[in-house]
């Protein structure tokens, strides 16, 4: 329980060292005990589709300086997706890392959106905006905006992440947007999903 509540505190996160020396076990066991968590909230997402108006737009997370078309070893392509009020403001967030097998462009390919709209959008969605091209005119701002936000949180939280656990750390950072945009408690919706999940 201590460790839900320290989990869902601000906007901040928790790191295992944090936990580890709060509840006073391993680092290894406080790993586990966030993996388990994360893991919740993964679930969660994937059983939560987006619907009615929906955009979705490619970012990179971890960008070192790159003017290049060419991906750097270092970044990582996103797809961010967002079901969109009449007022264009978003009123449920998606971050889906896209792992291509030997990438070399920063572009992310036609079939990776189609499996991004037919794994996390509602088949009857007709209403669908994609921007896919990083230096289009067309670009989703509010989106790119979530983006950069939740590699600054990242970043400042867990300094930095590759690829093998990103996913799970996007989808806490959309957990807690998609919450506090909504003035849900992060630490009341926790329980609850312990005892749905």
């Amino acid at each position: 329980m201590l460790a839900l509540f320290l989990f869902s505190r601000s906007n901040k996160g928790t790191t295992a060292i944090e936990l580890s020396k709060f509840i006073k076990v391993t680092y290894k066991t406080a790993w586990l005990i966030l993996y388990k968590i994360r893991s919740m909230i993964h679930n969660t997402d994937n059983e939560t589709p987006l619907s009615g108006s929906v955009c979705i737009h490619s970012a990179i997370y971890g960008r070192p300086y790159n003017p290049s078309v060419h991906k750097h070893k270092q970044e990582h392509l996103l797809l961010i997706g967002s079901s969109v009020n009449e007022w264009n403001e978003s009123t449920y967030l998606k971050i889906k890392h896209v792992l291509l097998t030997n990438p070399k462009e920063r572009h992310i390919p036609r079939f990776e959106t189609k499996a991004f709209q037919q794994q996390h959008i509602e088949s009857d969605t007709h209403n669908i905006e994609i921007v896919t091209g990083f230096y289009t005119p067309t670009r989703l701002r509010p989106l790119l905006v979530f983006a950069k936000q939740a590699s600054k949180w990242i970043n400042n939280t867990f300094h930095g992440l590759g690829p093998k656990h990103l996913q799970k750390y996007l989808d806490e950072f959309s957990y807690r947007l998609n919450l506090s945009s909504k003035n849900i408690p992060i630490f009341a919706h926790l329980i609850q999903l312990c005892f749905t999940h």
